[in-house]
Order: structure tokens, then sequence, then C-alpha cells
């Protein structure tokens, strides 16, 4: 940094100087960190904005015309934005509750987003499943790694306390204990591909989820599809028959803003 001594070092840790950008720069090439470790440095010290949703009328605008395709999928769709809220879930969905589409229409009328979905173990929609372990750590890879750009953001550096109201205390410790253990540099979790297996009284139906972002609401909301597993023991025609036999005949998604118009404003 070519400082003589640690004085500026101080003043900035005590919050008595404010840092400029060049020096966030070199601090940054100095302790050899990523760009996004770098970025996160200008968005504490206030060089980046915060993220701005699209208009609610925009987004509804791109979701409207994407939904009968998503609509008609025999496999669940969901699409989130970068927070993980959910803005459109298909009728599919509802398969994993035997056709029911109640549970799939409440869980958008409490809020429930992709993380509670995953740790909530009130929830009807939870499944104890095998490998519960790494599906958690899966949603929180996803989530840190989807959001590496706005880490400074506050909604993020609400994590995990945020989480604390939401959840029953056991599940609390368990989504604390995976936040802190998953590390989206770590190379033990990326590259990764998002699997799950869902145990449904005798069936268990195995898929791979795919996330596309969409380009045109700024990649700040992406569709996260099912899509059954291929392997020697018949797993995508016992999806596809389960599907076929519990989806409901007409096809319809569900919506967030036919609940809160508000929601994301």
């Amino acid at each position: 940094m070519e400082w003589e001594g640690t004085a500026p070092v101080i003043e900035i840790e005590k919050g008595r100087r404010h840092p400029r950008p060049e020096t966030l720069n070199r601090l940054g090439e100095a302790l050899q960190l990523s760009p996004a470790d770098i970025a996160y440095l200008h968005g504490l010290a206030g060089y980046r904005e915060i993220t701005q949703m699209p208009p609610l009328e925009q987004i509804k605008r791109v979701l409207k015309t994407i939904e009968p395709d998503i609509a008609r999928r025999l496999y669940p769709v969901y699409v989130m934005d970068c927070q993980f809220r959910f803005w459109m879930i298909n009728s599919a969905t509802a398969a994993f509750q035997g056709g029911i589409t109640d549970v799939v229409t409440e869980m958008l009328k409490q809020q429930i987003d992709g993380l509670g979905m995953g740790f909530d173990t009130r929830l009807p929609f939870h499944h104890e499943v095998a490998g519960a372990k790494s599906v958690e750590r899966e949603a929180i890879f996803r989530f840190k790694a989807y959001n590496l750009y706005h880490r400074h953001e506050p909604f993020y550096l609400a994590y995990p306390d945020c989480m604390e109201q939401q959840l029953l205390p056991k599940d609390y410790a368990r989504f604390v204990k995976r936040w802190n253990e998953v590390d989206v540099r770590m190379q033990d979790v990326y590259p990764i591909t998002p699997q799950l297996s869902e145990y449904i009284g005798t069936h268990i139906l195995k898929f791979g989820i795919h996330m596309v972002e969409i380009p045109h609401l700024e990649r700040l909301l992406f569709i996260a599809y099912y899509e059954p597993k291929d392997d020697e023991s018949g797993n995508r025609q016992r999806c596809e028959r389960y599907f076929k036999q519990y989806s409901l005949s007409s096809k319809s998604c569900i919506c967030a803003w036919d609940f809160d118009q508000n929601k994301y404003s």
C-alpha cells in the first residue's frame, strides 16, 4: 500500500476514515481478494447501489408471456427472484400433495421463500428426504452464489438472523449451521448439480433442477425446472406415471401478485 505505518488501516477499521474506491481496490489487490470480494467492500463503503427490482407491471408482463409454457409442463416449475421469493408456481407442483392446490396456494399467501421451504419442518410440503443435508447445503449455496454481488445489500446482511423469527428453534439452529459452513469458494460444493429425491409413500422420485435466468428482467428472476433423472431403475417412467395420475387436468399457474400487489414493491 506504500503507507508509512498502520495508522491508515486503524483509522479505517475504527470508522474514523472512509476509504476511497481506489484505496479499496489496492487493499483488495494486496489481500488477493476476488473481484466479487472487492465489489463487496465497495458496497459496504456505499459505492455500489442497492438492487432495484423492475416495476411490478413489467415483471407481470414478462412472466405472463412464459406462463402458458410453465403451466402445461408435466413437472414442477418455480419462478423466484434473487431473494428466493416465489413469484409463480405451476399447478404440477401440487402433485406432490396428491393434486391438492390449496397447499401451494397457501405457500404463496404466507410468503414462504425458497430458503424457508427447505428448513421449516412445520410446512406440509417439507419432506424428510435422504441426503437432506446436501439438499439444505445446495439451497444455501445457490442463494449465496446467486447473490455474490449483492452481499452488501440489507436483505443479504440480515442473514442468518432474520430467519430466527420464521423458524422453530431446532430448524433455525440447523439453518445457522448450514449458513456458516457453506462457502461459495469451497471446492467441495462447486460445481454442483441440484438434485432432489422425493419420497412419497412407496414412490421414490428423483429430479434434477435446472435453473435458468430471465434476461428480460435484468437477471434478477430465474426459473427452476424439475426434470426426472434418467437411471437404470426406470425413474423417468415412474415420475411420468405419478404426475399423470396426480396432476390436475386443467393446467395453470399460481402467481404471487394475486395475493399481495405490494409484496415486492
